[in-house]
């Protein structure tokens, strides 16, 4: 069974050539392509969901961090676990709760005197509670 180069080019076998029958591959091809279709669908649905926890995310980290801003030099009273009271302006603060307060006054819970400290660090595992000596007033 030997074919002639003019057989060959006249009824190239499957899959040479720009004739070559290629129905019986189509319904084939359809299934596969519904199927990255789907494959897609999801994937997008996956990273807009994913996009969606991400903004929601960033949106509570900007709210917290507006939330310090708006403490920054304000009066902010600090009750200790040794019964120490420290009256100062809110500086700053990092991840292990520690408070840094300016112009800050000591007081003993027994009304005794008033001592003036200046800048201080006040680790986080000592404050027992925080309230602000001076709220914003809202009209």
């Amino acid at each position: 069974m030997k074919e002639s180069a003019k057989d060959i080019q006249e009824h190239p076998p499957a899959g040479m050539g720009e004739t070559a029958d290629v129905s019986v591959s189509e319904p084939n091809k359809a299934k596969y392509q519904q199927a990255l279709d789907q494959a897609f669908s999801r994937m997008d649905i996956q990273q807009k969901s994913s996009n969606d926890e991400y903004s929601d995310d960033e949106d509570r980290a900007m709210q917290k961090r507006e939330m310090l801003r708006s403490w920054l030099n304000r009066l902010f009273r600090i009750k200790m676990t040794d019964g120490r009271i420290l009256s100062g302006y809110f500086v700053c603060t990092d991840a292990d709760a520690n408070v840094v307060l300016q112009g800050t006054s000591e007081f003993t819970e027994i009304g005794g005197e008033e001592r003036i400290l200046g800048l201080v660090m006040i680790p986080g595992r000592y404050i027992v509670s925080i309230e602000e000596r001076n709220p914003p007033v809202l009209w």
